[in-house]
């Protein structure tokens, strides 16, 4: 800009190209003659029109400014439009025509006049191309905060009409609501209408709040897709484990219902009101089933892991090892609860031997895990 002249434009933009659909205008405008003649076009088109305004008062901003110019300093006024669909198409017209006018007259700095609505779109479009140096906000007649909430008003009530998401919920349930409403009017069952709108709101939050909508139809979704296919060998190998241990780990608490409920043993009945010594007699005598039923669920894993060649397999046999310990570490817990006057020698050598045992596994393991590595996914994101 130093040892030249300013270059000063005063836009006017119309992003939903009211100048166009109104008043038939070609656009871009420019010039002061061409912008009053396009606005005077406008205001006879639609006399309450926010568009017109702000072309007038970018003339007589125009006008003022040229007025009290310096020599230095050159202003001119233009009208660039966008398209009624509004979005990417509105923006792309917008910058194309502004790149026409800027083509015409190289303006150095921006004085931007609209009727306030949409400033917040339109700007970062301007400064992408040439600096704003001033706004000004022509407000007439109407509140620029009520064109706003109808603007917004509407954009939200296409949503709900064309969006499923949203029509389901904000049209589709009271209509059914009505229609159950009128059916019971027709079988002169009014006075239940209540009872059915309960009936039916419930329903539906229930629905909503657990998500059984979504599970329901993945299922469905799921069958469509497996019908007439059997599952691949692989499939049945790591279901029957998972299926086995889910078993023997609920007959175990089957068992331990029992036997508290219906066992006349002696040594069950007398332990009932004492909480600690029965939990060690159940430790003593059903916890062997569940450290079998979480061993078979533990090799049905490792047997997924090992199948897909998935490198954490190696260290799921370690778990298998350490579940199958611990059944003598409950064991020797469950003698000490029912008899506290116990030794804890056999508690402390189970412990340290579990310890020596998972060492040994674990190096076992990583030895293993080297020699015959598996060529699958990360340690960090395995699958499954």
């Amino acid at each position: 800009m130093s040892g030249g002249k300013k270059r000063t434009l005063i836009l006017c933009v119309d992003r939903d190209d009211d100048l166009g659909a109104k008043a038939l205008v070609e656009t871009p405008v420019i010039g002061r003659d061409e912008t009053l003649r396009a606005a005077t076009k406008l205001a006879i088109s639609d006399p309450e029109e926010a568009d017109a305004n702000a072309m007038f008062e970018a003339v007589r901003l125009y006008e003022q400014l040229t007025a009290t110019a310096d020599k230095d300093e050159e202003y001119e006024v233009a009208v660039i439009t966008g398209s009624p669909a509004g979005g990417i198409k509105a923006d792309r017209k917008l910058l194309s025509e502004f790149e026409k006018v800027l083509g015409a007259f190289p303006a150095n700095g921006i004085i931007l006049v609209s009727d306030g609505y949409m400033d917040e779109t339109v700007i970062p479009l301007i400064q992408s191309r040439a600096p704003i140096v001033s706004v000004k906000r022509v407000v007439v007649r109407h509140s620029k905060s009520i064109e706003e909430t109808a603007a917004l008003f509407s954009r939200y009530m296409k949503l709900v009409l064309e969006n499923p998401r949203y029509s389901r919920i904000v049209l589709g349930l009271p209509g059914a609501l009505i229609l159950v409403l009128l059916l019971l009017w027709a079988l002169a069952l009014l006075v239940y209408a209540w009872i059915a709108f309960m009936l039916g709101l419930g329903t539906f939050m229930c629905i909503k709040g657990f998500k059984l909508d979504y599970y329901i139809g993945r299922a469905l979704r799921a069958i469509r897709k497996k019908v007439f296919k059997f599952p691949s060998p692989q499939t049945y190998l790591v279901a029957i484990p998972y299926a086995a241990g889910l078993l023997v780990i609920l007959l175990g608490a089957y068992q331990v219902v029992w036997l508290l409920k219906f066992s006349t043993a002696p040594p069950a009945t007398e332990l009932i009101s004492d909480p600690v010594r029965l939990i060690g007699w159940i430790f003593m005598n059903t916890s062997h089933i569940f450290i079998i039923g979480f061993s078979i669920l533990i090799f049905g894993r490792c047997l997924h892991l090992f199948l897909n060649r998935d490198p954490i397999a190696w260290y799921a046999l370690v778990g298998l090892i350490v579940c199958a310990w611990s059944y003598r570490l409950l064991y020797e817990v469950g003698r000490i609860l029912v008899n506290p006057m116990l030794a804890y020698t056999d508690l402390i050598t189970t412990v340290f031997t579990g310890i020596f045992i998972t060492f040994i596994a674990a190096v076992a393991v990583n030895v293993m895990r080297a020699r015959h590595p598996l060529a699958g996914r990360s340690y960090a994101s395995p699958k499954s």
